[in-house]
């Protein structure tokens, strides 16, 4: 019997080292891929627009491509394009004075079902396009939205019951109302009160949260108008009618509607153009300004404080005007109606109540639109009604946040396609060598004993191999190398 020796054999194989570094590698790549994010969703071009349009009207659009430092605005053409793909217009986007881009699509009167809006642009050289559909519905499906803005119970507009001490010297109305729609703190705002006919005196005391200017008027009949700013997050005040002596005849509690850093806003018709005033916190800058009406999204515009006027005249109607500071801050946009009469529709203020009464069933039917109709309002406080009468519609916003779409050049997509496709296939080669040195040092292991066993003259024939979860080892590394590829590409690693 001969014993082998170290000089007769060494046995010590050099594929060694990857069973050694594997469970290294195999937990470097899992904290990789545990730590990593998906790769940005593209170039980041977003178009935004109206999801339900009427035929025969106009849609405004907006666009934009956002990189990590600003907002850009690349030169746009939109495509207006049928259910089945084919074209009907192409309109150009204008660069907004605030941010973006921005532009209307006329609708044909006969269009119906689904529409496509196609926005084309290029970027760092690339095509990029963006496409969304639109349902064409008649105008009476666009009225039942209802525009709300996200705020916390203690800013919403809350009247509560009148207490009434004295019957007889009580006015028949005490409807107190903020013009704009909400109190923007630190700025002013103002509070009308509608008495009716009867001529009263009113005193307002600020329960919490509202300096005022000026806490008595009148007597007077029809609206009494208070100057006041709230100072903090929420507002409430207590609106009392007087009788002789200073006796409270009748009061009422009042939470008024508070949007934090939003903007207040106005607007009006001077010598045929439109002008929209504005006031925001540290100062007026550039403003969005989107135009509806019947609740669609009609016109895209921007103007600065040297420049307020609107580039493009409006319709005859009743418009609901958004203002918001940049593209997305529309819950602190500040909203306001303008009425631009015609002959056949009357005055500004029989236009203002027809619009209100047409949302009766509704919301109810409001005592000073029907004021307007018996002809109630006093002459010259016309203004005066018509702010009255929009101050609580001009508390909700439409929301803006209808499409937005992310596009991906072609070449770019492709270019990320390969990249992980390469990436998997790198990290399933390395499993694979991995497996094979792995089983190549259990073959060797194997053929080893085999060969120190026979070198015994007087041993036994050697056994079987008995069966071990070892054998197996250079598979079972193998399949977490493969699940490790494929969790790359769910991913979409590198």
């Amino acid at each position: 019997m001969s014993i082998p020796t170290e000089n007769q054999r060494r046995d010590s194989p050099s594929f060694a080292w990857p069973v050694r570094i594997a469970p290294a590698v195999v937990a470097g790549i899992l904290a990789a891929l545990w730590l990593s994010e998906p790769p940005d969703s593209g170039i980041g071009f977003s178009l935004t627009g109206p999801s339900v349009v009427a035929p025969g009207t106009k849609a405004a659009l907006r666009a934009w491509h956002l990189t990590d430092h600003q907002v850009d605005a690349p030169p746009t053409t939109v495509e207006l394009r049928d259910g089945s793909g084919a074209l009907i217009s192409t309109t150009k986007m204008a660069r907004s004075v605030a941010q973006g881009l921005e532009g209307e699509v006329p609708l044909p009167s006969d269009i119906e079902g689904t529409a496509f809006f196609v926005a084309r642009t290029e970027i760092d050289g690339e095509a990029v396009s963006v496409r969304y559909g639109v349902s064409v519905e008649p105008d009476e499906a666009l009225r039942d939205y209802q525009p709300v803005r996200e705020t916390s119970p203690f800013q919403v507009y809350e009247l509560g019951p009148m207490r009434v001490v004295d019957p007889e010297a009580a006015p028949l109305q005490l409807d107190p109302r903020i013009e704009g729609g909400a109190c923007v703190p630190e700025l002013r705002c103002w509070l009308s009160v509608w008495v009716g006919e009867k001529p009263t005196r009113v005193r307002v005391d600020s329960i919490a949260g509202v300096r005022l200017e000026q806490k008595e008027i009148g007597p007077a009949r029809g609206f009494l108008r208070f100057p006041l700013v709230v100072v903090g997050n929420e507002a409430r005040i207590e609106v009392q009618a007087l009788g002789r002596r200073d006796r409270v005849v009748t009061s009422r509690q009042v939470r008024l509607p508070v949007v934090p850093g939003g903007i207040s806003a106005r607007a009006s018709v001077d010598g045929g153009q439109v002008r929209v005033e504005w006031d925001q916190l540290g100062g007026r800058g550039p403003v969005l300004v989107d135009a509806y009406r019947d609740n669609q999204w009609t016109y895209a515009f921007s103007v600065t404080p040297s420049e307020p006027w609107l580039p493009a005249s409006l319709e005859p109607g009743v418009w609901r005007l958004q203002l918001r500071a940049d593209l997305f801050s529309t819950n602190t946009a500040g909203v306001t109606h303008l009425l631009i009469p015609d002959g056949s529709t009357g005055t500004e203020l029989q236009l203002a109540a027809r619009a209100v009464l047409a949302d009766a069933q509704r919301e109810g039917l409001d005592p000073i639109a029907m004021a307007i109709v018996d002809g109630g309002i006093p002459s010259d406080q016309t203004r005066d009604a018509i702010n009255a009468l929009f101050g609580p519609r001009n508390f909700g916003v439409v929301s803006l946040a209808t499409v937005v779409s992310h596009a991906e050049s072609e070449s770019g997509s492709a270019r990320r396609r390969i990249a992980r496709w390469v990436a998997a296939a790198t990290i399933l080669t390395i499993g694979l060598l991995v497996s094979l040195a792995l089983l190549r040092l259990e073959l060797h292991a194997q053929a080893g004993a085999r060969d120190l066993l026979e070198g015994f003259e007087d041993a036994d024939p050697p056994p079987e191999p008995a069966p071990s979860l070892e054998r197996w080892l250079w598979a079972f590394v193998f399949l977490v190398f493969a699940l490790i590829a494929a969790l790359a590409l769910s991913k979409g690693w590198f």
